[in-house]
């Protein structure tokens, strides 16, 4: 299919040779008897829903798409067709807009079984639009802009994936009454199987479609499915904001894949106080007609707006405000004016700072849409008593790799960290990019607060290591051989903390907790530029000399165990120099390594991960 030129519409191409080989489907549907078709696609919008058990509740998603449809496309009529009644809240919000049609419980189709719900719903779509007409939806697919231009055609259905390559999804058919090709489509449910799951929904329209290109208006993936059901579909979506929705006449939000993780627990507070591509996209149907009390919030920066580079400053501190702290996911507020609030997920608000359980938690913080992965600084306090390898510290998502800084535990069982680069490769599995491996960190982790920050500066001129990461103002770890792997992408996708993307691409799966880092995080900084060793050093320095003027205001000091500890908020912060083979790790020129001293003003000391011993 050849997408035409400034329109969301496709050109069909003619079927080969070979497409009709093995297609049993295909002489069912030529030798349809066809009934006379209507003369224009009716405004009449039709959801289905009710047909699994009974009692069932409409979700505040279901309501969503139920106001979207009736603001946007403006019908004449919504039908509600549905087998058992719905109950609750968000039912009887949405009933004054609906005309409600009892169906039969589809149990059989051409004397073929039907067991599932979902399969029901296949059925009873095509049955009422070969009846009434219209516009079927599914109720989790929301509508963005009118359609009326399309209602002269006899028969839409939309590519889901790129090109078409999974086919055309039935989560949204626009249809005259008795358009030839419902009748076809709905004759082929002779050969119904139960076993493979979107075959007659999604495949077999789209395997028809190049046999009866003058009954069918195919639109391009982005007029409705699109983002996709996949990872970066669903980030796209439901973490990053990032999407505006602009090439779409409505989007699939994809329910089923979404609501186990993404979307659990939502509600209207939510829905308000996260800012992502999709909360963005349906706020103003909540708000229906009143003021948006954060205007700016749902603005999509490319780039920074600041001069100094700073993309975002999340302090994690506890807001002020209520509306701000009752929800899960919480916001994670930005105080640098790019307006760039994350989310955290099972976290809680802890002395000024953000506490991950380790359980489905982690904090994602969103990204302007063109911030290079090649030039940036992350920073950030945390402390952790873990004693795992491989646990998640902070994450640098790309479209197709992870930068990643990791727990990692020395061989005397004292805690560490190191600096990692996974892709794909051949076998479409994540796998570790051996030449882009740090040494670990040879500073152990006491279980009180440290700075932390990966500064990456790919091909600079300043001397310094292209990647490298500092704890406490001193670098832990570095590689003056290090390269930017382009092909993981060069864009950042978004950036976690305690957690990582779903290495298996399922969203809708148990969380993976094997790879979550039990943590208290606080005082994140990105910048878009590879800040130096001493910017770093001035960055620890300052922030630990507040803390510390801060914590001499409320409480006494009544002595320190450690004259090398230095308060941060309130907690002791400990460096400790780790190495088993020698006492002394020797970098270059011979020239031993000094004890840590961070209540001194001492110079900044490179090691880098090359001039370590094994």
């Amino acid at each position: 299919m050849i997408p035409k030129p400034h329109t969301l519409e496709v050109i069909i191409s003619p079927p080969s040779s070979s497409d009709a080989k093995n297609f049993k489907e295909l002489a069912i549907a030529r030798e349809t008897k066809l009934k006379t078709v209507g003369t224009a696609i009716p405004k009449i919008v039709h959801f289905v829903y009710g047909l699994r058990d009974p009692n069932p509740t409409l979700d505040l998603i279901h309501y969503t798409a139920i106001k979207a449809a009736h603001d946007v496309l403006k019908p004449q009529k919504i039908m509600f067709h549905y087998h058992y009644m719905p109950l609750g809240v968000n039912f009887e919000r949405a009933r004054p807009m609906l005309t409600l049609n009892q169906v039969p419980l589809v149990e059989s189709v051409f004397d073929r079984p039907v067991s599932h719900y979902a399969h029901r719903a296949d059925v009873v779509r095509l049955q009422v639009l070969e009846e009434y007409g219209g516009i079927y939806l599914d109720l989790d697919l929301i509508s963005v802009k009118p359609v009326d231009h399309l209602l002269n055609r006899e028969f839409i259905m939309a590519q889901e994936g790129v090109d078409g390559s999974v086919g055309l999804c039935n989560a949204m058919i626009m249809a005259r009454p008795h358009s030839r090709f419902v009748q076809r489509w709905f004759a082929t449910y002779a050969l119904f199987d139960s076993s493979e799951w979107n075959y007659h929904s999604v495949i077999l329209p789209g395997k028809l479609a190049p046999f009866f290109r003058d009954e069918i208006t195919v639109l391009n993936h982005t007029a409705f499915f699109w983002p996709l059901w996949d990872s970066q579909g669903l980030r796209t979506l439901y973490l990053e904001k990032s999407y505006d929705f602009s090439a779409n006449l409505g989007t699939h939000i994809w329910e089923s894949a979404a609501n186990k993780n993404l979307m659990k627990d939502i509600n209207e507070k939510v829905v308000m106080q996260i800012d992502n591509s999709l909360y963005c996209q349906i706020r103003p149907l909540l708000l229906d007609g009143k003021p948006d009390p954060r205007p700016r919030s749902c603005r999509i920066l490319s780039h920074t707006e600041r001069t100094d580079k700073l993309i975002g400053h999340w302090s994690l501190k506890e807001p002020a405000s209520i509306h701000r702290k009752e929800t899960n996911p919480l916001p994670a507020e930005d105080d640098s004016g790019n307006d760039l609030a994350g989310l955290i997920r099972n976290g809680k608000y802890i002395d000024d700072s953000i506490y991950l359980s380790g359980d489905t938690s982690y904090i994602f913080l969103n990204m302007p849409t063109e911030t290079s992965a090649k030039s940036m600084t992350v920073s950030w306090w945390m402390k952790t008593s873990s004693k795992v390898s491989g646990q998640m510290a902070m994450v640098i998502q790309t479209s197709g790799g992870r930068i990643y800084v990791s727990t990692h535990l020395l061989d005397n069982d004292e805690l560490s960290f190191n600096v990692k680069t996974i892709r794909r490769n051949d076998q479409w599995e994540w796998a570790q990019i051996q030449d882009l491996k740090l040494r670990p960190s040879p500073y152990s982790v006491d279980a009180e607060y440290h700075h932390y920050a990966l500064v990456i500066n790919d091909k600079n001129n300043t001397g310094e290591p292209p990647i490298a990461l500092y704890m406490d103002g001193f670098v832990a770890s570095s590689s003056v051989h290090w390269e930017f792997p382009e092909n993981i992408g060069l864009v950042v996708k978004g950036i976690w903390f305690g957690s990582i993307e779903p290495l298996n691409d399922r969203y809708q799966s148990p969380w993976d907790n094997s790879v979550n880092l039990q943590a208290y995080y606080r005082e994140i900084k990105v910048w878009e530029k590879g800040l130096d060793a001493a910017m770093i050093k001035e960055i620890f320095t300052s922030t630990t000399n507040k803390a510390t003027a801060l914590t001499n205001q409320t409480m006494t000091t009544t002595g320190t165990k450690n004259k090398k500890q230095t308060s941060s908020a309130g907690n002791t912060t400990l460096l400790k120099f780790q190495n088993n083979n020698s006492s002394n790790p020797k970098p270059e020129l011979d020239q031993e390594l000094p004890e840590v001293d961070l209540a001194e003003d001492e110079e900044l000391l490179w090691v880098a991960d090359d001039q370590l011993e094994d």
